[in-house]
């Protein structure tokens, strides 16, 4: 068969490179210059790549470690146990491991204990289906205490999701504690490593990738397959004929731009409700902190997390710069998509220097701005039933994307799994 398949992040790449293998003539076409998505990278000095947002994986993202090592970087899997912490009380607290719980000082003793059974409660609960309908607005002070939902949780979710807070399933929190490990992966060189790799075998399998794509329409064939117009590089439209057309992107977005879905599927699912990832990368002339990640707990302060890139991987990788990324999740509105380098520099700063005082604006040696809009899906108790499934009622036509992940967070390892969930359903039996 021919299929087309939108988008070169991982998603896209990993369910090409199934279908190539399995005899099928397959193109991607990719919006950006370079494979990545969501993860992709850039230069952050010569020769060295850096994600755009910050990337890492854990001991249990067994299909992402699986791909990595089938690609031949098993041996630039590298292994860190850098230091989490909490900005609460005007201080970076660590709150990483089961000792942590239990120094953790903002809160009384019997509440640490209480926070600590919650945690390891939920490690242990093999499935989030018990908790689908609770929200962690409710579920959280019941169990773990009032004192440590506000101190811990109820920062954090405000932070992540903004006034959807009160809505966020329980069940995505479980995902998020219950796979989670203190031990970081991250490759040498940079996922960019993974993408430009996973990029080439494709190629080198017979497949295609177009880059500079933006896809404008997904349409019906007279032959009854489907044809993709894109255009790519200020050259015009052009139309590629499919046999099957698969899209990763949202599904509302793959809504709009296929006319021919019957109207009670497009309302069905309009765009979603997601908000926009936004992220300050600074490179810095020395250490802003002395830990790699810092959760923003106190109010505030203008970014949701610090996370200090080369606390966590070695600078001199990087030509000694230190990296740092100040990001965000906001509404697609909010005036800091609109800012320039400068005037974040400028907002972000008050907020620096509550992470170190003697930060100075001299410091900075370069900075880069970056932003994604539908980054993180909005949870609500109600989202499991407004997950779509591959199939769409435009035959040929099947739609794999983030928002199908869940319970699981947005990452590289979930979507490399539903890629190859997403084969096995178009491929039975291979």
């Amino acid at each position: 068969m021919r299929y087309g398949v939108i988008g070169a992040g991982v998603l896209g790449l990993t369910a090409a490179l199934r279908l190539v293998e399995r005899g099928h003539q397959v193109t991607v076409l990719e919006r950006d210059r370079l494979p990545g998505g969501l993860a992709g990278s850039f230069e952050v000095a010569p020769g060295a790549w850096l994600e755009k947002f910050y990337h890492h994986i854990f001991r249990t993202d067994r299909h992402a470690v699986a791909l990595i090592r089938e690609l031949g970087l098993g041996d630039d899997l590298r292994w860190h146990r850098p230091v989490t912490t909490v900005f609460v009380g005007g201080r970076a607290r660590q709150l990483d491991s089961p000792r942590s719980v239990l120094q953790f000082d903002p809160l009384a003793v019997p509440d640490r204990l209480r926070l600590a059974a919650g945690l390891a409660w939920l490690r242990l609960l093999p499935s989030a289906g018990s908790l689908e309908r609770a929200t962690a607005s409710e579920w959280l002070p019941r169990i773990m205490g009032r004192s440590a939902y506000e101190t811990v949780w109820e920062p954090l979710l405000r932070g992540k999701f903004g006034d959807a807070a009160p809505e966020i399933t329980m069940a995505w929190l479980w995902a998020r504690i219950h796979c989670r490990t203190a031990d970081l992966g991250y490759l040498r060189g940079g996922f960019a490593r993974l993408y430009t790799t996973l990029a080439a075998r494709l190629e080198e399998r017979g497949g295609r990738i177009v880059y500079g794509a933006v896809v404008t329409a997904i349409r019906t064939s007279p032959d009854g397959g489907l044809t993709v117009t894109f255009g790519s590089g200020g050259a015009g439209e052009a139309g590629e004929a499919f046999d099957r057309v698969i899209s990763t992107l949202p599904t509302g977005l793959t809504v709009r731009l296929a006319p021919d879905l019957p109207p009670d599927y497009a309302a069905a699912h309009p765009a979603p409700r997601a908000l926009g990832a936004h992220c300050l990368v600074l490179s810095l002339d020395r250490r802003l902190t002395d830990v790699y990640w810092i959760g923003v707990n106190d109010p505030g302060l203008p970014f949701l997390a610090a996370v200090e890139h080369t606390n966590m991987v070695p600078e001199a990788e990087y030509g000694g710069r230190h990296l740092v990324y100040l990001g965000n999740y906001r509404h697609h509105d909010d005036p800091v998509f609109a800012m320039s380098k400068g005037q974040l520099v400028e907002a972000f700063t008050p907020g620096l220097r509550r992470l170190n005082p003697a930060f100075d604006p001299s410091w900075i040696r370069d900075s880069w701005s970056f932003a994604a809009p539908f980054a993180q899906p909005v949870v609500t108790t109600d989202f499991a039933r407004s997950i779509p499934g591959f199939d769409t009622p435009l035959a040929g036509l099947y739609v794999a994307n983030m928002f199908q992940v869940y319970p699981y967070d947005r990452g590289q390892n979930y979507s490399i799994a539903l890629a190859e969930r997403l084969v096995r359903h178009l491929e039975p039996g291979t």
